[in-house]
Parts: structure tokens; C-alpha cells; sequence
């Protein structure tokens, strides 16, 4: 499953504990816009492709979240997605020839040439899927700004001690 996700820890946050108590807060407040921005980025990115992921494409879309947490000695932010689908088109796959066997019913059902085709297994040939990435692109496009952001909101908890 595709993941970002920035995450500040252990001495990082006891450093952080030192400099002020609104240094926690200082950083959530500056990874929740962050993480919607990449969100958004990444749900862009995501629909420029939508033609590649079947008949159903909102369901991936909708799957790509983005949010914030702090817990136990954490802070961060992320933007994932829960989609069977997203490493596919993150990265792209190549399966080898394979078989496809009924599970859910005994007979695969599908229209053919000849009208309605009824199998219990039928072969795969194999395909190439190229990739279509959306969170690394997003990632490397923002990298500089939340380096920055992340920066400041440290030098401003900082500054306000």
C-alpha cells in the first residue's frame, strides 16, 4: 500500500519537549495542511490516470487519505491509500502467464465471440502494466516546502520560549 508519511520521534520530540509545549502543537499545526495539500496532489495525480484502473475508479480515489496523529512519542502526518490497486499503479507489475481459476461460483462467466462463455478456468497471458505513479511525484514536488515548513515551526516554538 502506498504510504507517505513524515514522522517526527523520540529525541526529536524529547529535544522538541525541552524548547516548549507548543512545540507538539506547533508541528501538528503546520503537518495538517501539509498533509491535505499531499492529499490533494496526490488524489490529482491519481485522476490523470483513472483511465487505467477499471470501471470503478472513484473506489481508488476515495481510498487515498491524508491526516495527522500524535501518539505516544510521535507526531506526523500521512497520505495512504488502502486500494488493492494503488502499489499496481504506483509501480507498475509484470505477471507472468497464469492461471485464472472460479472461486466465488464453479464457472467463470464472460461474453465471447460466441456469446456468453461459461469456463472454471481460463489462461492468462500475462501483461505488462506500466506504472502511474502518484505518491512519489507528489513527495518530490513538495520535499523542499515541508522541510521548510517542518524547520520554521521548530524555529518558531522555539523562538516563543
Amino acid at each position: 500500500m502506498p504510504t507517505f508519511t513524515i514522522t517526527v520521534t523520540d529525541n526529536a520530540t524529547d529535544r522538541l519537549g525541552n524548547i516548549g509545549p507548543s512545540a507538539r502543537q506547533a508541528l501538528l499545526n503546520v503537518l495538517r495542511p501539509l498533509a491535505q495539500e499531499m492529499g490533494n496532489d496526490v488524489r490529482g495525480r491519481a485522476a490523470d490516470h483513472i483511465h487505467t484502473v477499471g470501471t470503478k475508479p472513484g473506489a481508488y480515489l476515495a481510498s487515498i487519505q491524508q491526516g495527522v496523529y500524535d501518539k505516544d512519542r510521535r507526531i506526523g502526518g500521512f497520505v495512504r491509500s488502502g486500494s488493492p490497486l494503488a502499489h499496481l499503479l504506483e509501480s507498475g507489475a509484470h505477471p507472468p502467464p497464469h492461471q485464472i481459476q472460479a472461486k466465488a461460483a464453479q464457472a467463470l462467466a464472460f461474453t465471447g465471440d460466441a456469446g456468453m462463455v461459461f469456463r472454471r478456468a481460463v489462461q492468462h497471458p500475462g501483461a505488462t502494466i506500466p506504472p502511474y505513479p502518484a505518491f512519489g511525484p507528489a513527495l518530490e514536488a513538495h520535499r523542499t516546502e515541508i522541510a521548510d515548513a517542518l524547520t520554521n515551526a521548530v524555529k518558531d516554538a522555539a523562538q516563543k520560549r
